[in-house]
């Protein structure tokens, strides 16, 4: 289960915009990936109270992942498009990563 900070950028200081919140569980017995279902919860400026929502295939070892956005609410109803994902920092001691997510959404 995941509940993380969402900021603009890669700082744990850079501001708070939402969470991302969801679950992820193994998805390869051949290789590290995963099955990602997260809800992009936005508390702050215009999108305050609209989420967008991704699931999909996150194959970690890749550079750059894609995964399908899958709908949405508030601003983002019937939002459909894909975001992409690249891993900024990883400490595998802690097991602690920060990842970049941009985002192409259609929606209403």
């Amino acid at each position: 289960m995941i509940d993380n900070p969402m900021t603009v950028g890669p700082d744990i200081g850079s501001k708070l915009i939402g969470r991302s919140q969801g679950f992820y569980g193994s998805a390869d017995q051949r290789e590290l990936a995963v099955l990602v279902t997260m809800n992009l919860v936005f508390l702050e400026g215009r999108y305050n109270g609209s989420t967008v929502a991704l699931m999909g295939r996150n194959r970690i070892a890749a550079g750059i992942r894609e995964t399908a956005v899958v709908g949405g609410t508030g601003v983002f109803r019937f939002a459909t498009g894909y975001a992409t994902a690249r891993t900024q920092r990883f400490n595998q001691t802690s097991g602690d990563a920060v990842a970049e997510y941009n985002l192409y959404v259609l929606h209403y």
